[in-house]
C-alpha cells in the first residue's frame, strides 16, 4: 500500500467531511489513509480527483467513514410506538397504501424489522412499501442478500416479530421471503432531497450523530421535506439536539419522534417565571442530561464511531461514578461479548439478573433510552441461557 503524506490525509479528510456530511472530528485519519493508499496514484492526484468530485474517489472516502453499527429491532420502544400509535391511525384512516423510508439503513437490519412488523400489525389488503436507503453500495448489496450472524440478533434488540426463515442456521440466518417484497433498497445520500414522494413514517436513527450541525441540518430539512402531513420522523436518542423545524413531540421528548403541529402532543403549559428564577432555552436544557446518562451517551457515540478503547474508558468511569447504573452494567457486558470476552460478560449479565430480581418487570429505568425492567432481565436471562448459566 502507498504511503500518504499527512496533508495529503488532512485535505482528503476535508473532502470526505464535506461529500458525507461528516463532522471532520467523526472521521478517522487512519481510515482515510488506507483509502487513499488503495487508490494507487501520488497524493496530489488523489486530491485533485477528490476535487473534482471523481467516483472512485469519492466512493472510498465513503466507505472510510461509514459505520455499520446495526441491529435488528434496535430502539425497541419506538417500535412499539408504531404499533400503539402509527398503524391505529392509518387503519382509522383507511389507508390502503403505507410508505416508510428508512434512511441510512446500513445493512438492512431496521427495514426489515419495519417489514416485520407493520406486515404483522396492519390489514392484509394494506400495502406496504419500505424504501431503505444508505451511502454505501457495499451496504446495500450485503442488505439485498439478507443474510445475518449474531451481531445482528444481539441481546438489545429483542426480536419482537418473526424475521427469519425457520431452516435457517444458528450461525447465520436468512430473512424469511415475506419480508422482502415490500423493501426496496437505493443508494442515497442525505445532503441530497429525496424525490421518491412523501412519506407516512420516515426512521433516520443513529446517523445524524456523526454529522456537523450544518450538515445534520440540511439532512433533516430533506427529511421534514419528505414527511407526508400526517406522518413521523423518528430520530435515535443521540441524533439532534433541537425539534426540527415545523415539527414538534409525538411522544415523550425522550423517544426522539417527532410530527407536524397538528399531529403532534400538546405542549405542556409552562409554569411562569419568578423575578429571581431563570428560564434555560430547551436546547440547553437537553444537552446537559444527569451525569451517568451523560457519560452513558458519550461511550455511546464512540462505539458507534468504532472508537473502542475511547468507550471502554468512558464506560469503566461509568462503573467508577455510578456502579449501581443498569444500562451502564449491561452495555458493558455487552462490549464484552463484542470483544469475545464471554466470562466477564457472563459476570455482569448475573449481575443484571441480581439486581432486577425484585424490581417490578414493568418500571422504567433511566437512560439514553428509557427502558422497562423487563428488557434488561430477559436480555440477561437470553444471554446466560446461551451459557448454560440460567435453569
Amino acid at each position: 500500500m502507498r504511503a500518504v503524506d499527512e496533508r495529503v490525509v488532512e485535505r482528503l479528510t476535508e473532502y470526505a467531511a464535506r461529500y458525507t456530511g461528516f463532522s471532520l472530528d467523526a472521521i478517522l485519519p487512519d481510515a482515510i489513509r488506507r483509502a487513499a493508499g488503495k487508490l494507487a496514484d501520488d497524493g496530489e492526484r488523489i486530491l485533485l480527483r477528490a476535487a473534482h468530485g471523481e467516483g472512485n474517489v469519492v466512493r472510498a472516502l465513503y466507505q472510510a467513514v461509514s459505520v455499520g453499527e446495526t441491529f435488528f429491532f434496535r430502539h425497541p420502544e419506538q417500535f412499539a410506538f408504531i404499533g400503539r400509535t402509527m398503524v391505529p391511525e392509518w387503519i382509522a384512516a383507511r389507508k390502503q397504501r403505507i410508505n416508510v423510508w428508512s434512511a441510512g439503513c446500513a445493512t438492512g437490519e431496521e427495514a426489515y424489522s419495519l417489514a416485520a412488523c407493520l406486515l404483522d400489525l396492519v390489514p392484509r389488503h394494506v400495502e406496504v412499501s419500505i424504501l431503505a436507503t444508505d451511502l454505501l453500495e457495499r451496504n446495500l448489496a450485503s442488505a439485498r442478500e439478507g443474510v445475518y450472524g449474531a451481531w445482528s440478533r444481539r441481546p438489545s434488540g429483542p426480536m419482537l416479530h418473526p424475521i427469519f426463515e425457520e431452516k435457517s442456521s444458528d450461525s447465520r440466518m436468512r430473512i424469511a421471503p415475506r419480508l422482502r417484497g415490500p423493501v426496496r433498497f437505493a443508494q442515497h445520500n442525505l445532503l441530497e432531497p429525496q424525490n421518491a414522494g412523501s412519506f407516512d413514517l420516515i426512521l433516520c436513527r443513529n446517523v445524524l450523530v456523526y454529522f456537523s450541525p450544518e450538515s445534520a441540518r440540511k439532512a433533516v430539512g430533506h427529511l421534514v421535506s419528505a414527511l407526508a402531513a400526517d406522518g413521523a420522523l423518528l430520530f435515535g436518542p443521540m441524533d439532534i439536539g433541537e425539534q426540527p423545524p415545523g415539527l414538534a413531540y409525538g411522544a415523550a421528548p425522550e423517544l426522539q419522534i417527532y410530527r407536524r403541529q397538528a399531529e403532534a402532543q400538546p405542549a405542556k403549559p409552562r409554569v411562569p417565571a419568578t423575578p429571581t428564577q431563570k428560564v434555560e432555552p430547551v436546547r440547553a436544557r437537553r444537552a446537559a442530561p444527569p451525569e451517568p446518562i451523560a457519560i452513558h451517551l458519550r461511550a455511546l457515540v464512540s462505539i458507534e464511531r468504532g472508537e473502542r478503547k475511547t468507550a471502554k474508558a468512558a464506560l469503566e468511569e461509568l462503573s467508577l461514578r455510578v456502579p449501581d447504573y443498569l444500562p451502564g452494567i449491561l452495555e458493558r457486558a455487552l462490549m464484552h461479548i463484542r470483544q469475545g470476552e464471554r466470562a466477564a460478560a457472563t459476570q455482569l449479565m448475573r449481575d443484571v439478573l441480581r439486581r432486577t430480581e425484585k424490581m417490578p418487570l414493568e418500571d422504567l429505568v433511566p437512560g439514553p433510552e428509557p427502558l422497562p425492567v423487563e428488557f434488561y432481565r430477559s436480555s440477561a436471562e437470553q444471554f446466560l441461557r446461551s451459557r448454560g448459566g440460567v435453569e
